[in-house]
């Protein structure tokens, strides 16, 4: 007899025990010493005491022991992960090829031409041919030359390169306004592009005589593209910011629509004339720079001057600095005018977060409350107590932490700019506070804060030139008479003292 021990699964034997004893006689030992261990230092196989191992098992075995449903599924063959990630767009086929007939029409194109060479006035059409929107032409026309024409064999290659490694129009895009330099686009891509628009698109053509708003127009686009697509503030838009943006479709809707002021995003001029004048009424030196005391001065000084103050701390701008130029001051006005904006919403969150821990205190909403209560009290305004104000502004935002207000708190939040204005802009928010709540017709297509904003703006200084006209001002508007179509008085001042 022996003593088993069930726990460790060792065999100690009383008496010895022969090996023909262990098995019967048509069972073969298993050739493996793992099934049949020996005592070390025993000649006899048979006369073997079987001890515990001092072998670890492996941690296959052990899962196999333990786990014996893990064990099956270990045995079947992994399923292959189909890729999901395209960050040059997903390709409609495997081997994707260029389409004989399209490739045929364009080859015509370049033959019609003396000596096969297009010019780049002349591309809008290869541009078309090649399924591509029209004003793709000028970045298409840039990347296939570097002279005044293209033959078919460099168009050829720039495309060929298109439709086999992008797969989608904001890879193709990129590429393209980047000539294949970067991954990326920087607001110096985008000059040629907005040019062509001046000098081609059939709603800029009164800009001809006036090259002098050429870069102003030019610089205000570009802002307001940066403004809106950049998403990260890194100051460079990826593919995947403007996959995401609606910038693309814009701009392919120029082809089809000959009044530039009725593509509201990006181009519309209208929405230049009022950027460029407002900044040119607080530009008093006309150096294409304000300082805090010119930006204290927009729209009468409404504006919280705490805030503006953190305007120029480096929150929304690259480092700390005395002056904001004209590019920073779009990206100001256009957040003020609109609070609600995505980019807004961070920009003003960046300003209130005083010590820049992601999180509005209540002690920083009070400090630029404090400065709320001045002006109130400076327009004979009936004032509102710091408490009750930040009670009604925890009710507006409803925070999941009571004594602290993150971003994500304020983009879900219905009214961010109601919000904002109780403590930057006092005016703003004493209008919403007697606002009619049925001014608003019903059929009518809802518009933005920023675009009710420039179109009022627009028909005052539009007013302004049309009373600037009856009286004759001979000393002080002595160039009246080169007037440039819908330019005001105040943006002809701004030609004569700026220039080129």
């Amino acid at each position: 007899s022996s003593g088993i021990n069930a726990e460790y699964g060792d065999v100690v034997p009383t008496k010895q025990i022969s090996s023909r004893s262990l098995s019967p006689p048509h069972h073969k030992h298993p050739a493996s010493p793992r099934s049949s261990p020996r005592v070390p230092g025993s000649p006899n196989r048979g006369s073997a005491v079987r001890t515990k191992s001092n072998r670890t098992p492996s941690p296959a075995h052990e899962i196999k022991k333990s786990y014996p449903a893990i064990s099956n599924k270990l045995k079947r063959p992994q399923e292959i992960i189909p890729r999901f990630y395209f960050p040059m767009g997903k390709p409609s086929s495997p081997s994707q090829k260029l389409d004989d007939t399209r490739m045929s029409k364009i080859k015509d194109l370049f033959d019609e031409c003396k000596d096969s060479l297009i010019a780049k006035k002349d591309f809008g059409s290869v541009t078309k041919a090649a399924g591509l929107p029209l004003y793709w032409k000028c970045p298409l026309f840039e990347a296939c030359s570097s002279t005044e024409t293209c033959s078919y064999q460099q168009f050829l290659q720039v495309y060929e390169y298109l439709e086999t490694h992008c797969h989608d129009e904001s890879s193709k895009f990129v590429r393209l306004l980047s000539k294949g330099t970067r991954s990326h686009l920087i607001w110096e891509d985008f000059n040629n592009l907005i040019q062509d628009v001046i000098d081609t698109h059939p709603g800029m053509s009164f800009l001809d005589d006036a090259p002098e708003f050429h870069a102003r127009y030019i610089e205000t686009v570009t802002g307001r593209i940066m403004y809106t697509v950049n998403r990260s503030w890194s100051s460079k838009i990826t593919v995947t910011e403007l996959r995401e943006s609606n910038f693309l479709k814009v701009l392919a809707s120029l082809e089809d629509e000959p009044d530039i002021n009725q593509v509201s995003d990006y181009f519309s001029y209208e929405h230049f004339y009022v950027i460029y004048c407002k900044f040119w009424e607080i530009d008093t030196d006309h150096d294409l720079i304000v300082n805090l005391g010119d930006v204290m001065r927009h729209a009468d000084g409404t504006v919280n001057p705490r805030a503006l103050e953190r305007l120029f701390e480096g929150t929304v701008t690259h480092g700390k600095t005395d002056t904001l130029t004209y590019f920073d001051f779009i990206r100001f006005l256009l957040a003020e005018e609109d609070k609600s904006h995505p980019t807004a919403i961070e920009y003003w969150f960046r300003v209130m977060d005083l010590d820049g821990d992601g999180y509005i205190s209540l002690y920083e909403l009070e400090y630029f409350y404090q400065a709320q209560l001045e002006k109130m009290r400076l327009l004979g305004v009936e004032e509102c107590s710091v408490l009750d104000c930040i009670c009604q502004a925890l009710d507006l935002v409803r925070p999941k932490e009571d004594t602290k207000i993150t971003l994500s708190d304020i983009k879900k939040c219905k009214q961010p700019s109601l919000f904002f204005n109780i403590f930057l802009n006092i005016q703003k928010f004493l209008d919403h506070e007697l606002k009619d709540p049925f001014s608003n017709k019903e059929g009518e297509v809802p518009l933005t804060d920023w675009e009710k904003f420039a179109a009022r703006e627009y028909e005052d200084l539009i007013a302004d030139e049309e009373l600037n006209k009856q009286y004759e001002y001979e000393d002080d508007f002595e160039d009246e008479d080169e007037e440039i179509p819908m330019m005001g008085n105040v943006a002809m001042s701004a030609v004569e003292t700026y220039g080129n």
